[in-house]
């Protein structure tokens, strides 16, 4: 919230980089919407539930995630 306005966040989409996760959990840890779970040994996002706040580009230990910005439609 900006001067009591709230201000929306551009779209994005998390991609990671497989040769640098080692799937530590991190990223799930603070996302607050749950939109990346590790299932099967594998990291996966949920677009759909992302609100865009990037908390897990910030969290992950090893620069394994990057915020690629989505075409407003």
């Amino acid at each position: 919230m900006v001067g009591g306005f709230e201000m929306p966040l551009p779209k994005v989409k998390i991609d990671v980089i497989r040769e640098k996760c080692y799937l530590c959990g991190s990223c799930v840890a603070v996302c607050p919407k749950e939109a990346i779970i590790i299932e099967n040994d594998e990291w996966v996002f949920l677009q759909e539930k992302c609100i865009s706040c990037k908390f897990c580009v910030l969290a992950c230990p090893v620069g394994a995630l990057n915020a690629i910005p989505l075409e407003e439609e």
